[in-house]
């Protein structure tokens, strides 16, 4: 019997080589985790140890392992490996900070690969109407629906294109607080059915954010509007 386990909901996707359909699926995320979170399930495995002492070992090792990829090292541990690189093209022979950005790359190490082996996934069924299927952060490219607060954000899926004369229709930002803020029609930049690319507001703070999507797009304008969630964690723009 496996030890974990991943939902899935299929997706229709058109393979563009030979025009052809096909189903696809999409990860059915269960929550988001923090470091409080990871602390917990920690001291259960092992009560032992204070709970501090955990916190202090967690906050050391993540700030070596921040200094030397920021030192130009690649970093191998067992659950991953972390290497920087740069984006942008260079001008002049000298780096600028408005064009050239830095990047952290993660890949997959030998304890995930171990823990993916054990691992089963469950379809959830089809996902019909509207959804999200994937994100982009244009600046980092990052598709772990991470974002950059001031950059341009890519999101596709099925029917979200912003249409509809109902107050409720456009994207909005909800904060841990609560705070619901909404997105200026002028900052999105594409608007079509599978795909959106938005402006991200500079002044953001770093943290999780709820999307809501909500549009009356269809083959028919709808009455009612429909709206589509989607949880985001956005870094602080380094320009601030």
């Amino acid at each position: 019997m496996a030890k974990h386990v991943l939902k899935g909901w299929m997706r229709t996707y058109a393979i563009t080589t030979d025009g052809q359909a096909g189903k696809v699926l999409s990860l059915d995320v269960n929550r988001h985790v923090n470091e409080d979170y990871l602390l917990d399930q920690m001291v259960k495995k092992n009560p032992g140890i204070r709970r501090e002492a955990m916190a202090m070992s967690i906050s050391l090792f993540q700030e070596a392992i921040a200094e030397e990829v920021c030192s130009g090292n690649s970093v191998n541990i067992s659950l991953c490996r972390f290497v920087a690189g740069f984006r942008g093209t260079v001008r002049g022979g000298a780096w600028d900070s408005s064009r050239n950005s830095i990047y952290v790359s993660i890949h997959q190490g030998r304890g995930l690969a171990k823990e993916i082996a054990h691992t089963d996934v469950h379809i959830l069924g089809e996902r019909e109407g509207i959804y999200i299927a994937s994100g982009e952060d244009a600046c980092t490219h990052a598709t772990d629906f991470s974002a950059t607060a001031g950059r341009n954000y890519i999101l596709t899926g099925k029917n979200i294109k912003l249409a509809g004369d109902d107050p409720s229709v456009g994207l909005t930002l909800t904060d841990g607080q609560g705070h619901v803020s909404k997105l200026a029609r002028e900052m999105v930049a594409q608007n079509t059915p599978s795909k959106l690319i938005f402006l991200l507001p500079p002044e953001l703070e770093e943290g999780w954010y709820t999307l809501t999507l909500t549009t009356q797009y269809s083959s028919n304008l709808l009455k009612v509007p429909r709206s589509v969630v989607q949880s985001l964690y956005v870094y602080a723009s380094t320009e601030r």
